[in-house]
């Protein structure tokens, strides 16, 4: 059998200082609370090696909405690392999570993939930018891992997804960061946060992945902005030796609290 590295993603927790605040009718700490209900049961057969949360982790900037996570999250025991959304606010950031653009090269001992968490948190902006450093940072790294097969965790999505409000706040440098993995076989998938809902683009050898948030979710293919009632969810995602990946969303059971 092939050996795997298993990471949790989790995504748009939209949370607030004051844990009573709501935000289109729907409290997200609770959602949230939700979610990680579901996922300890799913971790009692199959616990990740990794967890990755992909921005805007807080709604409001404090520093008491981050705090919330490292409380909610103390559960898990492997390593838990973040990046930051358009929502995110640097300074409060920095001091639970620390770096929103890192290397991880070694989760475990079964695989050798390389992943790579990028920061596109463009200040005062709601679509994404990534700096000319983390491009360099981005070039350098695929360049020194070659023979590595490489994940990329980012919070704006890349490629559109036919939905016009959403496709206006992308990552506006996204030719830039493409035609920086065009030049590398071992990148093999991108996967994202931000558009709050499960899509799967498949461009060249590389999977682009988006995932539902922990809060609401947005309806798919919507000209304007438009909310849908699905539920809160979360993705897994397998990395196998040979450099195939295997991914499933889960999401919670249908709860009247959560519908906008």
């Amino acid at each position: 059998m092939s050996q795997v590295t298993k990471i949790l993603q989790l995504t748009d927790f939209h949370l607030f200082g004051d844990q009573q605040t709501k935000l289109i009718g729907i409290n997200p700490l609770q959602t949230l609370q939700h979610v990680l209900a579901k996922v300890t049961i799913d971790i009692s057969k199959n616990y990740p090696d990794l967890v990755i949360l992909t921005g805007d982790i807080s709604q409001d900037y404090s520093l008491e909405s981050y705090k919330i996570v490292t409380k909610n999250f103390q559960f898990f025991q492997c390593p838990v690392v973040a990046t930051m959304g358009n929502h995110d606010y640097f300074p409060m950031f920095n001091k639970v999570f620390g770096n929103p653009t890192q290397i991880i090269t070694k989760i475990s001992s079964a695989t050798n993939w390389r992943i790579l968490i990028l920061n596109s948190n463009w200040p005062k902006h709601v679509d994404g930018q990534i700096t000319g450093n983390d491009l360099i940072f981005l070039q350098k790294n695929l360049e020194m891992s070659s023979d590595q097969p490489t994940i990329i965790f980012i919070h704006h999505h890349v490629l559109p997804i036919d939905s016009n409000w959403l496709d206006r706040i992308n990552l506006r440098n996204a030719s830039e960061f493409l035609a920086i993995i065009d030049q590398y076989k071992n990148v093999k998938a991108v996967v994202c946060g931000h558009v709050h809902q499960d899509t799967t683009i498949y461009r060249q050898d590389v999977i682009f992945l988006s995932t539902p948030s922990t809060s609401w979710q947005f309806a798919v293919k919507s000209y304007n902005f438009s909310l849908d009632n699905l539920m809160p969810g979360y993705r897994w995602i397998n990395l196998y030796e040979d450099g195939t990946i295997k991914t499933e969303v889960v999401r919670i059971e249908h709860n009247d609290m959560f519908v906008p």
